[in-house]
Parts: structure tokens; sequence; C-alpha cells
């Protein structure tokens, strides 16, 4: 097992954990004196006991990526006549459909607390405001660790009929949004206790206004929640930045208040200095963003999917940038995200050492909790939150066991998580997630994912079809 002593992790052969009530109440060896008798013992050789994982950045709708993947130039487009419309792309069923399958997902993956995302590209300026609700509500009945945001930003983009991309500015809107994100954290823990908190997400700094962003952060500070928002995603994001201001988009963030402790960049891969950015060198941008205690949500699997990387996992580590990790695609597999992490830093690196999996274990553990401000998490130490994962590794597609680490990291799967505690309550049970009709729920989704697809497709201004947009692997055949 996993144990946290003298703030590091360290593995336990044949340890045990004490659960009482929502708390640990012991970590050690169960011949301990020290150790308190149980009243119900799981005895579970062959499996890597560790803290619940902490998704700092998980996508928590059906995931438009996957669209995407092997696609070149075509995204999500929207047409200035969608764009004007009130119509949804999904309906409020659909969206509580979306949010059950998605906490069910990482719980299933072996995560404990997730702070969402929910995606843009399918919105205006902000989200339904039944789609955050609905992921309280799943939470709250399926026992995840949550914590939600309401996302808002006052520029958007459109396609012309051109296929042109196309930005709107809407100050009213932006504000608005804001508006409803603090009041969806104001409610969440009247409505639904200690497990499910707010933050805020202006949904990317680059849609987001200095005056925004400046109403945003101090937002945060009234409310006492963190703040999140996509950054430096691409690299015109970042070159374009620089060009009209002479500023990096870390040089930004850091005029405007916005780096500190209780702020986590998403991504973070186009600082000055990058190779497609240029404008100097990237020491001085991970310099502000480590000593102002910024952290990073590294999300590798979805930009690896796009042929980007970032450079390096190590060197932010380096520079002293708290990481956490996150899942921004489905599935909500952190072990996967661990994997890509690690094989990406050797690679960026070119160094077998790079990545290793003791770093990224501890970006998917502490540094997320660390992220969202709670020591209590991330960690299987006496007094910690009673959050905990079960990862069985006696399997033949794991290989031989080493070292369980490496295993969960290198060759293990979220799918591999076989029990998971929160509070001290069983919410997976034997690979299944209490409280859920799980083939009942793939149904629904299956359905909603198709109308999701559909409506998508309806939205293109130029007027392509599935095929042009979004085509299978091989070509399908109907009997």
């Amino acid at each position: 097992m996993v144990a946290h002593e003298d703030g590091h992790h360290v593995l336990l052969d044949g340890g045990c954990v004490v659960l009482d009530g929502s708390r640990v109440a012991f970590v050690g060896f169960p011949d301990d004196p020290a150790c308190p008798r149980a009243d119900t013992v799981l005895d579970l050789p062959g499996r890597l006991i560790s803290p619940g994982l902490v998704n700092l950045h998980c996508i928590a709708n059906l995931d438009l990526q996957i669209l995407r993947i092997d696609v070149g130039h075509v995204g999500f487009p929207k047409s200035r006549a969608w764009f004007d419309s009130e119509r949804e792309v999904l309906s409020d069923e659909g969206l509580r459909v979306s949010a059950r399958f998605s906490v069910a997902n990482l719980l299933r993956n072996g995560s404990t607390t997730f702070a969402n995302v929910t995606t843009m590209a399918s919105k205006r300026f902000d989200d339904p405001v039944v789609e955050p609700r609905a992921l309280a509500e799943a939470s709250d009945v399926l026992g995840a660790r949550a914590f939600l945001a309401h996302n808002f930003q006052d520029h958007s983009r459109f396609d012309d009929e051109h296929g042109m991309t196309q930005v709107l500015h809407d100050a009213d809107r932006g504000r608005a949004g804001l508006a409803r994100a603090i009041a969806l954290v104001e409610s969440l823990a009247n409505d639904f206790g200690n497990r499910v908190n707010g933050f805020l997400f202006p949904y990317t700094t680059e849609t987001c206004s200095d005056e925004l962003l400046r109403a945003a952060r101090d937002a945060s500070r009234d409310l006492g929640v963190t703040l999140r928002s996509h950054f430096a995603q691409y690299p015109a994001e970042a070159t374009g930045w620089i060009e009209r201001t002479g500023e990096s988009p870390v040089e930004r963030m850091d005029r405007l208040g916005i780096l500190g402790p209780a702020a986590t960049l998403t991504h973070a891969i186009y600082l000055r200095g990058h190779p497609q950015v240029g404008g100097g060198e990237m020491d001085g941008d991970l310099a502000l963003l480590a000593e102002s205690g910024t952290n990073v949500a590294h999300c590798p699997v979805v930009f690896a999917r796009r042929g980007v990387m970032l450079r390096s996992f190590d060197r932010y580590r380096r520079a002293g940038i708290n990481l956490g990790l996150g899942t921004d695609t489905m599935p909500a597999d952190l072990p996967g995200e661990m994997r890509m992490a690690a094989v990406m830093a050797k690679v960026a690196e070119a160094d077998p050492a790079a990545g290793s999996a003791a770093d990224v274990f501890h970006a998917a553990t502490v540094g997320g909790a660390d992220a969202l401000r709670r020591p209590d998490l991330g960690r299987l130490q006496a007094g910690a939150t009673a959050d905990v994962a079960v990862f069985d590794l006696r399997a033949l597609h794991l290989g031989v066991i080493d070292c369980p680490i490496k295993a969960l990291v290198h060759f293990a799967s979220g799918s591999d998580a076989e029990h998971v505690f929160v509070d001290g309550a069983h919410v997976v049970r034997d690979r299944r997630v209490v409280n859920l009709d799980a083939d009942a729920l793939l149904v629904d989704a299956q359905r909603v994912w198709s109308d999701y697809r559909r409506a998508l497709v309806e939205r293109d201004p130029l007027e392509r079809d599935a095929d042009a947009l979004y085509p299978f692997a091989y070509p399908i055949r109907q009997a």
C-alpha cells in the first residue's frame, strides 16, 4: 500500500489502512499494537492500496474530443445562425445523462476527487445552468468528491459561410456568466454538503478580457475558492499576444494578479521560449509560475492525440511548479494519463529517467490535492480524509509485478480499480459503481451521444455531412 510519511509517499509491503467514518484512523502494519481493531476487514492480497486519485481537470460531459481522433483541422464548427438562436445542442435531460455517465466513469477509473470542465465547443458564452447542477446531483448520488464550476467567457467564436473563424465580444454576457458562476459556488455547500464544492472557471484566458479576469480574480478571493482556466493551449494564442502587446500570456496573468497558490492554469504548454513561440527563454515564464505558487494541470493524452506534448513535465517540476494531472478527454483514466505523462516526458527530455513513475503518481495524488488547497486529500496518513482507491495488480495482462507504482503507471489502467472509497463510503465495489444501473446508463448515454453528434453536424455553416466532419476509421456498410 502507499502510505504518506514525513511529506512523501512510501510503500508498505503488507501494510493496512483503517478507516473510521470519513477519516483515516491508522496507516501501518496490522500487527502493530497501535493498529485499531476493525469491525469489517477486507483482505486484499496482490492489490495496490492507494490514496484516491485527484483528477484536477476532468472532462465532465460526453466528450467531443473523441470526434477529433485521427482528424486534421476540422473542429466543432458553429454557424452564426446557430449562434444567434436559443436552442442548445443537448437537452436538459441529455445534460443529466451526460453528467451521470461522466461521474460514474471517473469513479470506476479510481478517481475519488474531480474538478470539472465541460466543453464550450457546443456553447456560446457560458454553460446552461442545468449542467453544473446535474454534475452536483450525480456526485451526490454516486458518492464522488466534486469541485464544480459554471464556465463563462466574454469572447466566443463562430464560423462564417467561408469556413473562417470569427470572434464575438459581449461584455454583458461575460458578466452575466460570472454572476451565475458565483451563484453556483454560493449554493453548492448549502445544497450538497462538504463533498461538493465550487470554484471559478473563466473558460480560457484567451476568451476572457482583462476586465472579466480581474472580476473573476476578485470574486474567487471574496468567496475563498480556487480559480482555474485553460491557458496557453495553442501556439497562436501565445505568439499573437506577444506580437500585440510584447508580454507573454504568463506575464499577462502576472500583471492581472491571477497567479498564485489558488490559481491553476490548465495545459500551459506554449510559454515564451517554446520552439513554436520564440520570443526569448522559457525560464522567465517558468520562474513566474513557480515563484507565485501557481499550479499547472497537465492533461497529456488529449494533446498527444493531436501530436503535441509539454516541454516538459520534468522541466516544469524542476522549476518548482506544482503539477497535477487531469483527464481532459474520455475515458477518465488517470493511470492512463500518468503513463502518457511519463512517456512523453522521456521523449521530450530524450532521457529514460525523466517522467518517473514516482513523480507522475505524486502529481495524480498530492499535486492535485495541493492545487485544490486540500492537504487532507491525495495521501494515506492518520487524520486524512478516507478517500482510497484499490487497484488489482493480479492480472495476466499486467505481467509479473516488480514495483507496484511502476506497474500501475506503465502497465495498468483505470479499469483495474477494484474498490473505491470516498469519505469512507464504499462507492465502487468489485469494479461496479454502487447506486448505479450501469447497463441502463450506457444505453442512455449512447442515445444521447447520437443526438449530440447529429446536432453538431447540423450546425456546420459549410453544410458538410458527418463523413466529412467526423469520419469513422473504415467505411461502414449497412445491410
